[in-house]
Parts: C-alpha cells; structure tokens; sequence
C-alpha cells in the first residue's frame, strides 16, 4: 500500500491538509455548472440521492457523471482483498454495536470539531429548519448509516458494489458542496478559508473516515468486543480504501488500527471546540436517537434516556486523553438522574456480555436483541416515513442483527 510516511501526527502538517481538497471530482462539478448552470447542482443531488440503484448508465445524469461512475470501478492495486473480507467479516459479527458506536461515539466527536461542524450546518443538511423540516434533520444520520452498511456488506467493494458507488456518490456530493459554500452567491456570506479552513478538506475527510474506523474499533473493544490486531489493522485497511475512493490524500493513509487512532484524536485535538452549530446537531443526534428507541410511553419509560447515557459513556475516554470535557463542548452535560443512569449502565452490561461471545444466557440475549432492535427498526421506520424509500440492509446482516 502506498501510505504516507508520516507516523507522528503534527499540527502543522495537518494544518496543510485543511487547505486541500480534491480538485478531480471538483472539476466533475464545475464542468456541469459551465455546462449547465449553477443551479443544475440541485439536480445532481436529486438524481444521485434517488437513484437507489447503479447510477452508471441513468438517463438523468450528465455524461461526465457516468463517466465519472463507470471509470475505476475496481480495487487499487495495493488494496488487499484478505483484509476487506476479514474487515467485513469482522463488522458482520458486531454490526448491532457498531450501529450503536456510530451514532454515539463516531458522529458525536466529528461534531466536537467546531469547522467541520459548521460545514454540516451550513448545507442544511443535518440541522432542523426553522419548521422543523424532519427530512432535512435526519437525512445525513440515514445516508451516514447506509453508507457503512454498503461498504461493509460482503461484496461492498467489488466492481460496481454498492458500497463502492456509495462512495463515489458521497465523493461527488463533497465536491457539490464545496462548490455551493465558496462560490458567490447573492444572500449567501463568503466562506473563510482562512479562518475555516477550505469546507470538507483533506483533514477533515482523514477525520470522519477514522472515526468510522480506529475510533469504532476503540468503541467496540470498550464494551467488551474481541477483535484480533490483525482484524483491527484489516479494519483500518478497508478505511483506507474508501478514503483511495472518496479522494482521500494517500499521506492520511495509516499503517495500523493504532496509527489510525492517534491520527483520529490529534485531528480531535487539533480542531475541538464549542460552536453553536456542533451543538445543533448533536442535539438533533441525541432527540431523533430518542425517537428511534421510543415508539411508544412504556418503551419511553425504559429506554428514552439512553441515548443521552450512551453519549456520556463512548466518548468519555477522547475527553480524558485530549484532557477536554467534551460533553461540554457538544452542549451535551445533562446531568442523568440515578434511575437514569442505571438503566444505562444496566444496558452497557447487557451489550458488553453480548459482546464477550462467553455469555449464551437466553435472558440476555433477549434484552439485547430487543435493545438493538429497536434501535435498528426505528431507524428503518423512520425511513421509510420520510423517504417513502427502503433502508437497504442485506439479508445476511439482518440475520446477524436478528431482524426478521
């Protein structure tokens, strides 16, 4: 593999990386604008969010996007198929606690990162509008959630997978976006890239890619996970393939699942701080988690204040080794009360000795699978009542995740 020399994070290398971007799927973007116009981004975003299927040959793309779709469409040559499969293998055996880590550790830390927040915020595309458009809250936490779920499913990263044009999908949509914040547009303010850094730059992109991945394995192994180093360097491996895909800079490639996490929390280091809008959304993550595991007074009773416990407890160790109260920054230090807070510790135990593989106790399987489930269903509902569109989960995930 062709990764970066560096194995000491420093600040003023990464500093470099927020300056740069990905002038290849940016160019994509401009000659469509030219081509067509400004305003044909919105038609780009529309035709690529509904098309579930392969978008290599729709009739309601420009050319230069199936091109785009059809080019490349097979693995780099130092990817190792080994250490996907093994990486996929390894999400397939944990998939209901890596859904949770997502949500609660993975998303909450890129919100601590006050620029990458902002980008997110001014999209409009997680934080709820004035009228409390749910679309726009939920739609990243789904595309976010989808994503993972293609990329690793068994077959993800083949040629045409639906992991690899998800990422080629989620490529395009950073270069839109890029091109929507820093071009001049009447009522909308000039990005500073001074001051911000250019939106979804290199750092960032290395950022949110390891925290989907050293920093999930960090949570997965925190509530009892059994992972090998090598299916945790396998995990890591994968990343660095989407990261080849999505544009990523091969000098934020790391070597290993450790490499990967000193590269994740330096960027935390780097970039923590409060903002209103890395506020937004995490209050926007924790009141639509609340729904997911809510459906109805009984089920609200028990399980309603877990998300706010699940946040407290998979990102307390960043905060201790940044020495940062990040529940502070996310304006997330609600105080739990001590049902509350039993009830979450109660669950974290359930989830740990799941998570064991030693415990074969039919009551706690149960209380898992119905945790778990509900989680997973409401965000499937959800879905479904906001989109009118399924949430793709393969059959041999929903088998490992007891759903019918």
């Amino acid at each position: 593999m062709a990764a970066g020399g560096i194995q000491k994070w420093e600040i003023d290398f990464l500093q470099s990386m927020s300056l740069k971007t990905d002038p290849y799927a940016e160019q994509i973007i401009q000659d469509i604008i030219t081509d067509k116009g400004f305003a044909e981004l919105k038609n780009l975003f529309t035709s690529l969010s509904n098309d579930h299927e392969l978008v290599t040959t729709s009739s309601n793309l420009p050319q230069s996007v199936i091109n785009y779709f059809n080019a490349e469409m097979s693995l780099p040559a130092w990817a190792d198929e080994t250490k996907i499969n093994l990486a996929q293998q390894a999400y397939a055996r944990f998939a209901p606690q890596v859904a949770l880590v997502l949500n609660f550790k993975a998303l909450p830390l890129c919100y601590a990162c006050k620029n990458g927040a902002k980008v997110l915020a001014s999209t409009g595309r997680l934080t709820e509008t004035a009228n409390k458009d749910v679309s726009r809250a939920v739609r990243r936490l789904f595309e976010t959630s989808q994503m993972v779920i293609n990329v690793m499913s068994p077959g993800g990263l083949s040629p045409h997978g639906k992991g690899l044009v998800t990422i080629k999908k989620v490529r395009l949509y950073h270069a839109a976006i890029r091109t929507y914040l820093t071009h001049p547009i009447k009522g909308h303010p000039e990005w500073d890239i001074v001051k911000y850094g250019a939106p979804i730059n290199q750092e960032e992109m290395a950022g949110t890619l390891m925290a989907f991945s050293a920093l999930v394995i960090d949570g997965l192994t925190e509530i009892g996970a059994k992972l090998t180093d090598e299916e945790k360097d396998a995990y890591i491996h994968c990343w660095n393939v989407v990261g080849h895909f999505i544009g990523l800079d091969p000098s934020l490639y790391p070597n290993s699942y450790q490499d990967g996490w000193n590269l994740g929390i330096a960027i935390i280091n780097k970039n923590k701080d409060e903002s209103k809008d890395g506020k937004a959304l995490t209050k926007t993550l924790i009141d639509f988690s609340a729904i997911f595991f809510s459906a109805n007074f009984i089920d609200k009773l028990f399980f309603g204040s877990l998300p706010q416990y699940f946040l407290e407890y998979f990102i307390k160790d960043v905060s201790k080794k940044i020495n940062t109260n990040l529940l502070q920054v996310l304006g997330a230090n609600k105080k739990l009360g001590f049902i509350s807070r039993l009830k979450g510790k109660i669950f974290i135990k359930i989830i740990t000795m799941v998570s064991k593989e030693e415990n074969r106790d039919a009551l706690v399987r149960k209380l898992f699978t119905k945790l778990t489930s509900k989680f997973l269903q409401g965000v499937i509902d959800q879905h479904l009542k906001t989109y009118n569109t399924a949430f793709y989960i393969p059959a041999s995930l929903k088998e490992s995740w007891n759903m019918n």
